[in-house]
């Protein structure tokens, strides 16, 4: 499921502000080679917050400023997949890159 990004914002703040009471910290992955990392929020009642950050290409067929021609683009963007462990299903937030 993809969300917008206050979606997005509004689901961890909240996860944040229901398990934050105590200590928590993140950790974040190096890059690997495909240019993907991740991050969890760990916090000590035992929750975690899990996102994986990645580029992702599309290709996408345009019209030419309203005449017959047409041209394929590739777009860049940056996905965020997330999901915790109050709810296991993933869902996805894009933003330009």
């Amino acid at each position: 499921m993809t969300v917008s990004y206050a979606e997005y914002n509004k689901a961890k703040q909240g996860f944040i502000k229901k398990h934050g009471k105590g200590d928590w910290n993140v950790e974040t992955s190096p890059m690997d080679e495909y240019g993907r990392y991740h991050k969890e929020y760990i916090f000590s009642d035992g929750a975690i917050w899990y996102e994986i950050m990645s580029p992702e290409y599309f290709k996408q067929e345009v019209e030419v400023a309203h005449t017959m021609v047409k041209v394929t683009v590739e777009i860049k963007m940056f996905r965020t997949e997330f999901w915790n462990s109050d709810n296991a299903q993933s869902k996805f937030y894009y933003e330009k890159f």
